[in-house]
C-alpha cells in the first residue's frame, strides 16, 4: 500500500447495529434508575479516577457554550442519594485536576508513541519508522512551540517529518496550535468528515480559541491509514462532540506488541442534550465491542488528567526496570473504561429523562 493512501474499510456495520438495538431495549427492561447506573459506573472508575466525574449526576450536564448561567437556575442537586455518589467521585478524584495541570516533561511511552503535550491537554506523537503522525495541536501556536517541537527536540525527532496532524475533534485545545505545525511541517490535517462539517459553523466553534483549520483530510468510521507499514483505523464516537475521532493503533515494547484506543473526547459540556448523550453511550458500547473483538489493552486519552497519564509517565520515569508497562493495563481493565463511560453516560440521559418526568 502506498504511504498516506486511504482504506475505506467498512466491516463495523454489524457492531453498530447490535449497539443500537441493546441500547433501546435495555433500558427498558433492567429496571435499573439512574442512580443505579451511576453507581455501576463508579464500580469502574478505581484504575481510572479521571473519568468518574462523568458519573455524578447531581445536576445536569453544563452547557459550555451558554453564557450568563447564574447558579441558582442551575438544577437543584438532588436529595439525599447523591451526595454519597459525590463524595465517591471526590474521592476516587482525589487531586486529579490539580496534578493534571502541572508539566509534564515529554517522554517515551512505547517504542513508537511519545507524549508531547502540556500539563491537562494531551498531544500524542506517532513514530511510523520514517515520519511522525501527530495527534491534536494543543491550544496555541505557543503551546505547540513550547511542547510539541520542543518535545521533539528533546526526544531526538525533532528532524523527522510530521505527515499528518489528526485533531480528534473541533475544540479550541487540540485544534488551536495547528498553524505552527502546518508551517513547520506543513502535514495533512485529519479529522472526520463530520466534524470538519460542524467547525464550519460558528455555533459550534467559539471564537476565543482562534483561527480554524481549513478542511483537508476527511475521514469516516472504519477508514484506515496506512504509513509506513502502520496501520491507524479511525473510528467516529459522537458523544464529546458529533464526530468525534477516535484512534486503534499497534504499539510495541521491545519485542511485545500491544493495541491502543486514543479515546477522542471524554467530558460532558453541551448541556441537557438527551439524543446526544445517547449517541455517547451507544459509542462506548460499539468501542467496548472492538476492545473485546482485536485484545486493545491500552487506553490513552487526550487529556492526561483522563487516563492517569501523568501518573503512568511518572512511574515509568521513575521504575524503567518495572516488570510490567505503566500503560498498558490489559483488555478486561481496558473494557471496563468502556462500561464506565458507557454506564456512567447512561446515568446522565435517564437522569436528565427522569427530572423531566417528575416535572411535568
Amino acid at each position: 500500500m502506498v504511504r498516506g493512501e486511504l482504506d475505506i474499510l467498512k466491516a463495523t456495520v454489524p457492531l453498530l447495529l447490535t449497539a443500537t438495538v441493546l441500547l433501546s431495549n435495555s433500558a427498558k427492561s433492567d429496571g435499573l434508575t439512574a442512580q443505579d447506573y451511576a453507581e455501576k459506573g463508579l464500580e469502574s472508575a478505581t484504575f481510572f479516577p479521571g473519568l468518574a466525574s462523568l458519573c455524578d449526576i447531581s445536576r445536569e450536564p453544563r452547557n459550555m457554550f451558554q453564557s450568563g448561567v447564574s447558579k441558582d437556575t442551575r438544577p437543584e442537586r438532588r436529595a439525599a442519594d447523591t451526595p454519597s455518589l459525590t463524595e465517591q467521585r471526590n474521592a476516587s478524584k482525589g487531586n486529579t485536576n490539580r496534578r493534571a495541570r502541572r508539566h509534564i516533561p515529554p517522554q517515551k511511552v512505547f517504542d513508537n508513541l511519545y507524549y508531547v503535550g502540556a500539563g491537562n491537554v494531551a498531544s500524542w506523537a506517532i513514530d511510523t519508522g520514517k515520519t511522525i503522525v501527530l495527534v491534536d495541536a494543543l491550544n496555541s501556536d505557543e503551546q505547540a512551540g513550547k511542547y510539541i517541537f520542543a518535545g521533539l527536540k528533546t526526544l531526538g525527532l525533532e528532524d523527522k517529518p510530521v505527515s499528518h496532524l489528526i485533531i480528534s475533534h473541533g475544540h479550541g485545545d487540540h485544534y488551536g496550535g495547528f498553524n505552527a505545525v502546518v508551517k513547520r511541517y506543513n502535514p495533512r490535517i485529519v479529522m472526520s468528515e463530520l466534524e470538519w462539517e460542524l467547525l464550519e459553523h460558528d455555533s459550534f466553534a467559539s471564537r476565543r480559541w482562534g483561527a480554524k483549520p481549513k478542511k483537508d483530510m476527511a475521514v469516516n468510521d472504519g477508514d484506515t491509514l496506512n504509513i509506513d507499514g502502520t496501520t491507524l483505523t479511525f473510528h467516529v464516537t459522537p458523544g464529546h462532540t458529533p464526530g468525534t475521532l477516535s484512534l486503534v493503533f499497534p504499539v510495541y515494547d521491545g519485542d511485545e506488541p500491544h493495541r491502543a484506543v486514543l479515546w477522542g473526547g471524554t467530558g460532558l459540556n453541551y448541556g441537557s442534550d438527551v439524543q446526544r448523550i445517547q449517541s455517547y453511550t451507544e459509542s462506548a458500547q460499539i468501542m467496548k465491542g472492538y476492545v473485546e473483538a482485536q485484545n486493545i489493552d491500552v487506553f490513552l486519552s487526550n487529556h492526561p488528567g483522563r487516563d492517569g497519564s501523568r501518573e503512568k509517565l511518572l512511574a515509568s520515569r521513575l521504575d524503567n526496570a518495572a516488570e510490567k508497562h505503566a500503560f498498558v493495563q490489559g483488555k478486561n481493565i481496558v473494557k471496563e473504561v468502556f462500561e464506565l463511560l458507557e454506564n456512567c453516560t447512561r446515568a446522565q440521559w435517564m437522569n436528565i429523562v427522569e427530572n423531566k418526568s417528575k416535572g411535568s
